[in-house]
C-alpha cells in the first residue's frame, strides 16, 4: 500500500456518491476492503493513503477506476448525515468518485457502488445512495451483483399522481452521478407504469452511453425499441428532497 500527498482543493464541499452508516467502534481497515474486493471482483484493489498520520482516508483504486473513501469523518460532518438521514449510527463512512469523466463515467460510478457494497457488508451497516435517495442494508445488495453495468443498478425512476392536472408525474433519480441532468415525463392517471419506467431507463442509457447532456429540440432513437425521443423542456424542481435539474422528454 503506497501513501501519496493529499491534493487541496478538488471534491471539496462536493457530495458523496454513497454514505455508509455502522456501529462498530472501529471502521474495517483498508486491506480488510481489499481483500474483499479482490475476492468478490477479482481485483487487484490497490490502496493509497491521502495521509501520513492516519489510514482512514484513502484512495481505492481498480484498473484506471478510483475512488475516495473516508471512514472516520469530523464530527461535525457526521452529525450532519445523521440529522439528514435520522440515523442512530455511531460511524459515517463516504464513498466519493475521482475521475469520473468521459466515456469512464459508468465504469467509475460502478467501481463507487462495489465500494459502498463491500463497506455495507463489511460493517453490517447500511448504505445511502445520494443520487437516488436509497437505503441498502446488507441483505439488499444480493439483487445487485455488480459484476457489470445495469443502468437501472444506478438510476431510478420515481412517479408522483398530480390529481389536479389527471397526471402521473415521472422522474429520474441517478443521471446527476454521470454529469447529466434528470429526466422526466408524464402520463394520464390510470394507465400502465411499467413501460414509462423502462423507456425512462433506456433514454437514460443512451445519454450515459454519449456522455453528453440532452438539449430542448434534441431528437434520439432507443437501439432497442426504435422509438423517437424529444426533448422539449428544461426547468428545475425542488418539490422533492432535492433540487433537480431536469430535461422534459416524449415520444410516440
Amino acid at each position: 500500500m503506497k501513501k501519496i500527498k493529499k491534493k487541496k482543493g478538488g471534491r471539496s464541499g462536493a457530495l458523496p456518491a454513497f454514505v455508509v452508516g455502522f456501529t462498530h467502534a472501529d471502521p474495517p481497515p483498508p486491506g480488510f476492503l481489499a481483500a474483499w474486493f479482490n475476492q468478490a471482483y477479482g481485483g487487484p484493489l490497490q490502496i493509497q493513503f491521502t495521509t501520513q498520520a492516519s489510514h482512514s482516508e484513502f484512495v481505492a483504486g481498480h484498473t484506471k477506476w478510483r475512488a475516495q473513501v473516508s471512514t472516520s469523518l469530523s464530527t461535525e460532518t457526521s452529525e450532519w448525515w445523521r440529522d439528514r438521514l435520522q440515523w442512530s449510527h455511531s460511524q459515517i463512512a463516504t464513498v466519493h468518485p475521482l475521475q469520473n469523466v468521459g466515456q469512464d463515467k459508468p465504469d467509475v460510478t460502478l467501481h463507487v457502488a462495489r465500494l459502498a457494497r463491500g463497506l455495507t457488508l463489511l460493517t453490517e451497516g447500511t448504505a445511502y445512495d445520494v443520487g437516488t435517495a436509497s437505503y441498502y442494508n446488507p441483505s439488499d445488495w444480493r439483487d445487485r451483483g455488480l459484476e457489470q453495468f445495469h443502468v437501472e443498478d444506478h438510476v431510478q425512476v420515481e412517479q408522483r399522481d398530480q390529481p389536479q392536472r389527471g397526471q402521473v408525474w415521472f422522474y429520474t433519480r441517478g443521471l446527476a452521478k454521470f454529469g447529466l441532468e434528470e429526466l422526466e415525463t408524464y402520463r394520464p392517471t390510470g394507465l400502465p407504469d411499467r413501460s414509462v419506467i423502462d423507456t425512462l431507463l433506456d433514454i437514460g442509457e443512451v445519454l450515459i452511453a454519449g456522455g453528453k447532456v440532452a438539449k430542448v429540440g434534441d431528437h434520439l432513437t432507443l437501439p432497442r425499441t426504435g422509438q423517437l425521443i424529444k426533448v422539449v423542456r428544461h426547468r428545475t424542481d425542488s418539490s422533492s428532497d432535492a433540487h433537480l435539474h431536469l430535461r422534459e422528454v416524449t415520444w410516440g
